[in-house]
């Protein structure tokens, strides 16, 4: 028995390895060394690290799609992407960027590769990661430079976290006063203009903004918009760069 046992596992096929998902050790190196705060050392970042910036997005460019291992992985290669494509653009004109909204077409220029095609910035977000996955979570990962947009992760999306990452920035960025204050007083929601742009993501998977609102929240907040009344209002959006030193300064 344990010799015919022995024989049958010799002839039997190997079960077939599982692909490894897109190498983003690079960009997790760069993220854990220059992000504090959620802002970025683009100081820091151009002197320590351009080359390796460098490298890891002409790794973007020459990924194949075929060899994603699976949809997360593929969600968190185009998180990635557009949060390196970004710091990317930011570099190239550091120190004398205020703003990205001070660089023309800084979002529409269609001159980032990524999976041997290029893509602008716009194209990257609103057609291929937002029809595409259609989770409204994905707005609280996506990084576009500005001291409005939600605090930039110390740390690269993989396949095996990306699920995760974007619950625990739901929930930082829902349960942060700079984000969603709930005002008792005059009810009052005040949410980021983040949630108004892209409304549409949310009511389609969640059926309103307090539905998805109340997925996050924690008490007492949680039950105050559970009670209903509340009048919704948008904050304006402060588009000043995310730079962590200016941020200690301000």
């Amino acid at each position: 028995m344990i010799l015919g046992a022995a024989v049958a596992l010799a002839g039997s096929t190997p079960a077939p390895q599982s692909r490894p998902g897109f190498d983003h050790t690079r960009f997790a190196q760069i993220l854990r060394k220059n992000v504090k705060g959620g802002k970025v050392d683009y100081r820091g970042l151009k002197t320590r690290q351009a080359d390796l910036l460098d490298r890891y997005v002409k790794s973007l460019a020459a990924a194949d799609p075929r060899r994603f291992a699976g949809k997360d992985d593929e969600l968190a290669f185009w998180i990635n992407a557009y949060n390196a494509f970004v710091i990317a653009g930011v570099l190239e004109r550091y120190p004398g960027i205020e703003s990205v909204m001070d660089v023309p077409d800084f979002f529409k220029a269609k001159r980032w590769k990524a999976a041997g095609q290029l893509h602008s910035l716009d194209e990257i977000e609103n057609e291929i990661i937002r029809p595409r996955f259609k989770d409204p979570r994905v707005h609280f990962v996506l990084v576009c430079a500005a001291q409005s947009c939600p605090p930039l992760l110390p740390r690269a999306l993989t396949a095996g976290t990306v699920q995760a990452e974007l619950d625990g920035a739901a929930r930082t960025v829902v349960n942060s006063p700079r984000y969603v204050s709930v005002e008792v007083e005059g009810k009052r929601l005040r949410l980021t203009r983040i949630m108004s742009w892209c409304q549409q993501d949310f009511v389609e998977k969640y059926g309103s903004l307090e539905a998805f609102l109340l997925r996050y929240l924690k008490e007492p907040k949680r039950a105050r918009v559970a009670a209903g009344g509340y009048r919704i209002e948008f904050t304006d959006y402060d588009w000043a760069l995310n730079d962590s030193r200016r941020s200690a300064a301000r």
